[in-house]
């Protein structure tokens, strides 16, 4: 089995040529501490959006929370040549009004992902809309599934349409915080679609030093930074072929728990080869 902490895949993507230059990533959390050595220079755009959900215009970007700079330098580490555009959305009240407004202030800008790390709890169609946007204009969404454990999941990482992600640990076990849940419905009925590290990983912290940290977000940015060397090494890749490439590939330990892993444990390598081939 694919050996989920082990980075040498990345040294592959690395002689390839990949780390996901000339891909944009909406990245949807608390905001970004730029002054980070890992996130210097990474960001292409930013934006805060207030209560009313009004676009603040600032000198630089920031961080609100902690969660969006450690989100953020997941997905450098995987990508390091992306660039990011970052809306500050949560923390601070009035959410949803915000996530929306960061999501049509998104649609301004060139991205192929939409990585949105935060999540309302149960299934709220209040994105639907915004998020079927997204798709039809060849930008892949990704989300977390949630931290609420097994039976519960968090919108928009469980939509129909959204590449849901779940975590996993060293060993590759899926850790009880990790969310997943059966649907009712025709499409895409168990989320999450797969799972990332999402446990003990080590990321950036605000005013410069480093953390370990555990949640389904720490492995939706995992898989947005993955999505961004696949867009690379495929220009004219669908978000329905990424998307495939990421699923298809997935490595399943055991098929008596698709319900916690969904299709799979992210891989990479295989990821590329199915995409490529």
């Amino acid at each position: 089995m694919f050996h989920i902490h082990n980075e040498t895949w990345l040294d592959t993507f690395r002689q390839k040529g990949f780390a996901g230059k000339g891909i944009g990533i909406g990245h949807l959390d608390t905001g970004v501490d730029i002054t980070h050595p890992i996130l210097r220079g990474k960001v292409a755009a930013f934006c805060y959006f207030d209560e009313d959900g009004t676009a603040v215009t600032t000198p630089s970007p920031f961080d609100t929370g902690e969660h969006g700079t450690q989100t953020a330098s997941l997905i450098c580490k995987v990508a390091p040549e992306a660039r990011l555009y970052t809306g500050a959305v949560i923390e601070g009240g009035k959410e949803i009004l915000r996530i929306l407004a960061g999501m049509e202030w998104l649609l301004q800008h060139d991205i192929r992902i939409l990585c949105m790390l935060l999540g309302v709890p149960g299934y709220n169609p209040v994105f639907a809309s915004a998020v079927a946007q997204f798709r039809n204009r060849g930008i892949l969404p990704i989300a977390p599934v949630g931290n609420g454990g097994i039976g519960k999941s968090r919108s928009p990482g469980n939509y129909p349409g959204v590449l849901s992600v779940g975590a996993v640990n060293k060993e590759g076990d899926v850790p009880a915080f990790s969310g997943s849940q059966h649907f009712r419905r025709a499409d895409d009925v168990q989320k999450p679609n797969l799972v990332a590290p999402g446990y003990q990983i080590k990321v950036a912290q605000k005013g410069g030093t480093t953390s370990l940290a555990n949640g389904t977000s720490m492995a939706a940015a995992y898989v947005a930074g993955v999505a961004a060397l696949l867009f690379q090494a495929k220009p004219d890749a669908s978000v329905a072929e990424v998307e495939d490439a990421l699923m298809a590939s997935s490595t399943l330990p055991d098929p008596d728990f698709v319900h916690r892993y969904g299709r799979g444990i992210v891989n990479p390598l295989a990821a590329l080869e199915k995409l490529l081939t």
